[in-house]
Parts: C-alpha cells; sequence; structure tokens
C-alpha cells in the first residue's frame, strides 16, 4: 500500500483482484463516457480493456504500475502508469504513459486527480523521465481543462478507429508535461 496523504491510498491490482477491478469500472467508467458509444453501450470497450486476458498481458509489464485509487478507505478508481516509455514525440527519451486514470465521480473536486498527478511526477522524476503523457478523448471537456491546469499541453491528436463509438467523437488527444 502506498500512502500518498492521510486520506489517499495506492494499493496494487494483482491478477485476484480481477474481479474487484471489472466491477468497479463497470461502475464508474459509464457515467462520463457511455454517451460516446452507440446505444450508450460501453461494454465491448470495458470487455476489451478489462477482460482477463487483457488483464492477464497488462500485468506481465514489469516498468508498469497498477492501482486501486482509495480514498476515505474506498475503491474510487484506477491509475496505470508505464515508466521508460519511448515516445516518437520525444526521440531519444524516457516517458512516463499515464496509462490509465479513472476516478468515481464521487471524488471530482476533492483535489484526488492533483495528488495523484503530484505522485506521478514524483515517480517520473524518480525514474530520471524527461515527460509525463496521457491520451484522452478530445469532447472530455472537463478532464481537458484538469490536465491543462496540471500543466499538460497538446503535442498531437488521433483518432479511434473503433466502430462503436459514434465518428464525430472519435478524437483523441496526445499531452505531455516536460519535466
Amino acid at each position: 500500500m502506498i500512502s500518498i496523504s492521510k486520506t489517499l491510498l495506492l494499493q496494487s491490482i494483482k491478477f485476484e483482484n480481477h474481479s474487484v477491478l471489472v466491477e468497479l469500472m463497470d461502475r464508474i467508467y459509464p457515467p462520463p463516457y457511455k454517451h460516446l458509444w452507440k446505444h450508450e453501450d460501453c461494454s465491448w470497450y470495458l470487455n476489451k480493456s478489462y477482460g482477463i486476458n487483457n488483464f492477464k498481458e497488462e500485468l506481465k509489464n514489469t516498468d508498469a504500475s497498477y492501482f486501486f485509487v482509495i480514498y476515505n478507505s474506498k475503491i474510487v478508481g484506477i491509475l496505470r502508469l508505464v515508466v521508460d516509455q519511448e515516445l516518437k514525440e520525444f526521440p531519444n527519451q524516457l516517458t512516463t504513459y499515464l496509462h490509465r486514470v479513472y476516478l468515481s465521480d464521487e471524488v471530482q473536486g476533492k483535489g484526488v486527480g492533483k495528488q495523484l498527478f503530484n505522485w506521478v511526477e514524483k515517480i517520473a522524476r524518480q525514474n530520471n523521465n524527461t515527460h509525463i503523457w496521457l491520451e484522452a478523448m478530445d469532447t472530455q471537456q472537463q478532464a481537458l481543462a484538469f490536465y491543462t491546469k496540471q500543466g499538460y499541453k497538446e503535442i498531437n491528436n488521433m483518432s479511434l478507429e473503433f466502430d462503436r463509438i459514434h465518428k464525430h467523437l472519435r478524437g483523441m488527444l496526445l499531452m505531455s508535461k516536460s519535466l
């Protein structure tokens, strides 16, 4: 268990926690993202990202850390980061990829995200990484405003090729922060 503050902890996600992870993501992913998906059905994405096969593969990556976010003794989200990543936008430099950060609506506006991002920055610096980067949906204005406030800047854009997402909502931004 990693203590970030008196009220905020990170607990490593292990193989035996898979069912807890699936339950959590089934609860916290749809509210902010279901509008992206045709018929508001994001089950395909949840199964793809958190299904047992992908989960096993993600746990094999020794450069990755995967955590439950615990706030006031309750699991409220997840955080996955991968250190020492190469990214074409920063040739010959090692970066930290903030692969997943999902938080329940109940903790938004309570400083949890800010504390997590500060902690990720500390880990990136400890690993002598030069940048932190993430990918974000270009329509998620609240998330984009938060990332910008944390010092992240848009460096590239792309489009998801998931047929199940409404075509006009497939835009993604690659955002980074220099350390």
